[in-house]
Formats: structure tokens, C-alpha cells, sequence
């Protein structure tokens, strides 16, 4: 018999995740179970599932080791042949865990997971229906917000790049065998560099919008705070650009290139006295030098800092992340270009800022020779 385990993370959302379980329950067959990972929580999370959920497997961390160090705790005690990664703040509609089954059931040996459906709880805007790499690391979801049905949907068995972690099955060996997801990530974009990791391994990754849930945005996450998860997205958006592009070389120029533009942008638009880091050289400061001397200029805004403290962690990692790129690099099977033939590159003006960028001159030179396209924002998600 093929035995699938439910992997459910959890950090004080009580209510949110009963729901899951309960509804993850009624769909459970014979060789399915249940996993549910608290990270520390403080709600009365645990009391609550193991009294209403005896069934359940619990893992309870003693802290928050975030969404990709729950899933690593649950997947090294895991024995399964099959797992299921489920965002807490998720609801399952019916029929779910059949179409998923089914859906592997049927899939070629090559395919590694298979990303589910995802819309918004009313189940009339979409959330996740397959998403898009941009140059730098980042990622968008196709369609973010728009109604169901407004966008061309991925069919049963079409391939997409990557999965979304938070509705998604797997073959739990090759995906052990490959790392599964990266756990320095903590959370965000580690599905991305997991789908990107998988295609450069020889692998597949498809879709099964049977497999649907209706998902609560961002309930969990908003608790981080803006700028400590802005933090976790850059850092994680440079650690996906380092390890699995080809020809880090001729790439991670543009990406480092947009990252120092945008850093300028926050530090010379959003700081105290930032006009002494853009005087012209030998021309006179507007600042009167006494003692004791003030600063030229000062850092004083939370988005600037998130960009340098992402920064920071790549620069104090370094070795970490050499290792990390050579491991998928010894690992690669098909070449970027393979890969961006099929899912091309995205530039999109993220940023205040970016559109200037993009249309500068050196940005034109250090772009990367991949196959790409060309959008807006709007023209992939509503912001």
C-alpha cells in the first residue's frame, strides 16, 4: 500500500489550523495520515489539537524554526512514500486528497511533486494557479488576486515551474535525495528554489487544479512584521539566484547590479542628510562640521535596513552558500536556457525605482542572455 503523510506547520494560529486538520481529516483513506508541526506556539495550539485531534502525529518545537524547519522535522521522522505540504491556514475542498492520489497515481516516474490549486477563501479570486521566476530570485503568483477563471489555467498534468509549498505532494525519497526545502530559507520563496532546483536535476514538476484549497493569505506571515519578512524574502530571493543559476557569472550581475540600484533608491530617497551620499565630488556639504561632529548621513529608515541586513546574511554565509551551489551545480541535468525555453525569465518594476533601472543603459549590458519576458505588475498580479 502507498502511504501519503499530511505535513501541517503551525505558529499560533489555533483556530486556522483546527480547521485544516478537521477538513484533512474527512478525506483521509486508508495508508493517509496526518502531521501536524508546532513551532513553539504560545496559544494553547497543542492542547487543542492533540485533545480534538488524537489521531494527529505532533511534533511540538520548543521555538520557531519557521515554515521550512517544521517541515524538516516532520520529513526526518517521516517514513511515507508520498507527503503533502499544507499551509495551516488552509481549508481543502472535496475531493482534494483523491486528486492529488490520482493525479501521482498516474504521473511519469520523472515527476517529482505536483502543485495544487489554490484560490482565496470565498473561492473567487485565485491565489496559486502556477507562478513565474523573475531574473533576480524572486517570484510572482500567476493571476494573484484576479477572479477564477480570468486567466488560462494549467490543465491536469501541464508543467509548471515550480509548486506552491503550502498546497503541493511529493515523492518523499527524491525529494529527500535532492534536500527538500532549503532550510535556511525559514520561510518564502523556498518552494521556488526547490521547483527550479528539481528542473535543473532532471526532474518535473506539474499541476493538478482538482487538488484545491481555499487559502487565508498571509495570516500567519502578516505576524512577522513587514520588514522582517521583507528581510527573509530578499535574502532568500539572492540565496535562489546564487545556487541554481548556470552561469552564475554572466547573471548574478544583473541581480547584484538591481539589488545595489535599489538599496541606492531606499538610502538616497528615505534617510536623514541624504543628500551628503549623492554631492557632487569637491563641492561644499550644506552640513556645519562641530564638535562633536554629527553624522553625514544617517540610516534611519526600516526598508533600507531590511536591504542591508539581507545582505548582510549572504556576506556572513558565504561558504554556506558556495557549498550549496556546488552541490546543485554537480547535481545539473539540463542547462538554464532548457529550463527558461519552457518558463521564461520575468523582468517586472517591482520597486520604487525599478522602471529606470530596467531601462538604464548598464542594466541593458549585464541582462541575462536567457530567454525572458517583459511585464508589468499588473499585468501578473493585482498588488
Amino acid at each position: 500500500m502507498t502511504t501519503t503523510e499530511i505535513i501541517i506547520v503551525n505558529w499560533n494560529n489555533r483556530r486556522e489550523t483546527l480547521e485544516c486538520v478537521a477538513a484533512v481529516e474527512a478525506q483521509l483513506r486508508a495508508g493517509a495520515s496526518i502531521t501536524v508541526v508546532d513551532n513553539g506556539s504560545t496559544d494553547g495550539s497543542t492542547t487543542a489539537i492533540a485533545a480534538k485531534h488524537p489521531n494527529v502525529k505532533l511534533f511540538a518545537l520548543k521555538e520557531n524554526r519557521g515554515f521550512t524547519g517544521g517541515l524538516a522535522a516532520a520529513l526526518a521522522g517521516s517514513v511515507a512514500d508520498r507527503v503533502v505540504f499544507l499551509n495551516n491556514d488552509a481549508v481543502p475542498e472535496p475531493g482534494w486528497l483523491d486528486a492529488f492520489t490520482e493525479a501521482m497515481d498516474g504521473a511519469a516516474d520523472d515527476v517529482i511533486a505536483i502543485g495544487g490549486k489554490i484560490v482565496d477563501p470565498t473561492g473567487t479570486n485565485i491565489d496559486f494557479i502556477g507562478g513565474v521566476l523573475t531574473f533576480d530570485g524572486h517570484a510572482f503568483q500567476n493571476g494573484f488576486r484576479y477572479p477564477v477563471g480570468s486567466r488560462e489555467e494549467p490543465k491536469p498534468g501541464d508543467e509548471i515551474l515550480f509548486a506552491c509549498g503550502g498546497n503541493m505532494i511529493a515523492r518523499r525519497a527524491p525529494l529527500m535525495e535532492l534536500g527538500a526545502f532549503d532550510d535556511d530559507f525559514f520561510a518564502y520563496l523556498e518552494d521556488v528554489d526547490f521547483g527550479w532546483r528539481s528542473w535543473i536535476c532532471g526532474w518535473r514538476v506539474t499541476f493538478e487544479p482538482r487538488a484545491c484549497v481555499r487559502h487565508a493569505s498571509s495570516t500567519t506571515s502578516n505576524r512577522l512584521g513587514d520588514f522582517e519578512r521583507g528581510v527573509l524574502f530578499e535574502r532568500n530571493a539572492l540565496q535562489t539566484s546564487i545556487k541554481n543559476y548556470e552561469n552564475l557569472g554572466a547573471s548574478a550581475s544583473a541581480v547584484l547590479f538591481a539589488y545595489l540600484h535599489r538599496l541606492h533608491h531606499y538610502a538616497t530617497t528615505r534617510n536623514p542628510r541624504a543628500d551628503e551620499l549623492t554631492r557632487t565630488l569637491f563641492t561644499p556639504s550644506k552640513r556645519k562640521r562641530r564638535w562633536p561632529k554629527p553624522p553625514l548621513a544617517a540610516i534611519d529608515d526600516p526598508l533600507t535596513a531590511m536591504q542591508f541586513r539581507a545582505f548582510d546574511w549572504i556576506v556572513k554565509n558565504d561558504a554556506r552558500l558556495a557549498k550549496k551551489r556546488h552541490d546543485v551545480q554537480q547535481r545539473r541535468k539540463r542547462s538554464d536556457r532548457e529550463i527558461f525555453e519552457r518558463f521564461p525569465l520575468h523582468f517586472v518594476p517591482t520597486y520604487p525605482g525599478d522602471a529606470q533601472l530596467m531601462e538604464s543603459a548598464l542594466f541593458r549590458i549585464l541582462r541575462p542572455a536567457l530567454p525572458s519576458e517583459d511585464k508589468t505588475l499588473e499585468e501578473i498580479m493585482r498588488p
